[in-house]
């Protein structure tokens, strides 16, 4: 879909001239869509907000018509478990750095089946190269991209990524958890990462599965020692993480808190 009209992949086109190609200057989300029913949507959407606020994009994006688009594509894809990505770009203009206060946002999405369920991965670590801004859910992704590409060289799944003193933040395109005894332990929202939607949910669902949570930052060494290690996100649902470069974490395997969580999910995705 190009704003409001739905063409054929192959026909999609936008400008040359879009300020996603020169700047990476727009925001985007990706919602899970599960028999039916686009899932956390109206979180998705607070989060869209806040990252267009922080952008200064929010006074000419029209939410409403966000959500109708949304709700038109997934109705008309005929695809019944897909992942649907949409962006938000501060439109069309010749290059320049500044923008006018007259823009206009240019809308894009695309829906696809969502075929890549797994429960284990294994990952590495990798220097957190990115901006001081990764509340906000910008086009912004090239450290990512080299990140994720490094673990895809070393046969890993995904990159834990490692601030400057040490500590893991999130993942390339997922947050990361641990468990330990009872303990579910995350980095808080204030070590620049991403405020993800499955985090929230799964930090929601923790005395269900009899843990307590702690918000505060863990290092490479207390990921490797902790009972299971787990990544979350809406790509990537909850996997259990086996390996960290190469070495295990527990016993190898996905541990039981990992499988609970991951049951729970599908459910709520599915409405059950």
């Amino acid at each position: 879909m190009i704003n409001d009209e739905i063409v054929p992949l192959a026909e999609a086109m936008i400008s040359a001239h879009d300020r996603s190609i020169y700047f990476g200057d727009g925001v985007y989300e990706a919602i899970r869509y599960c028999e039916g029913k686009l899932f956390a949507m109206e979180q998705h959407l607070e989060r869209l907000k806040n990252s267009l606020r922080k952008m200064d994009m929010l006074a000419r994006v029209d939410l409403e018509q966000v959500r109708r688009r949304v709700d038109r594509a997934v109705s008309e894809s005929a695809i019944t478990d897909a992942l649907v990505y949409f962006q938000i770009s501060r439109g069309t203009a010749l290059r320049n750095h500044d923008y006018s206060d007259d823009w206009q946002p240019s809308f894009l999405l695309t829906i696809r089946a969502y075929n890549d369920r797994r429960e284990q991965a294994t990952v590495i670590t990798h220097p957190d190269w990115r901006w001081k801004g990764c509340d906000i859910k910008s086009l912004n992704l090239l450290p990512n991209v080299l990140a994720k590409h490094a673990a895809t060289k070393a046969g890993a799944y995904e990159a834990l990524l490692v601030d400057e003193n040490g500590l893991i933040t999130e993942a390339t395109s997922s947050n990361a958890m641990l468990v330990k005894g009872d303990v579910l332990q995350t980095a808080p929202l204030t070590a620049n990462i991403l405020p993800g939607i499955t985090r929230a949910f799964l930090l929601g669902l923790a005395g269900r599965v009899g843990l307590q949570v702690r918000e505060e930052s863990f290092t490479v060494e207390e990921a490797l020692a902790a009972d299971e290690l787990i990544i979350t996100g809406t790509g990537n649902e909850v996997m259990g993480v086996t390996h960290v470069d190469g070495k295990p974490v527990a016993d190898g395997k996905v541990g039981p808190c990992t499988q609970r969580f991951h049951k729970l999910l599908i459910e709520a995705m599915k409405g059950s």
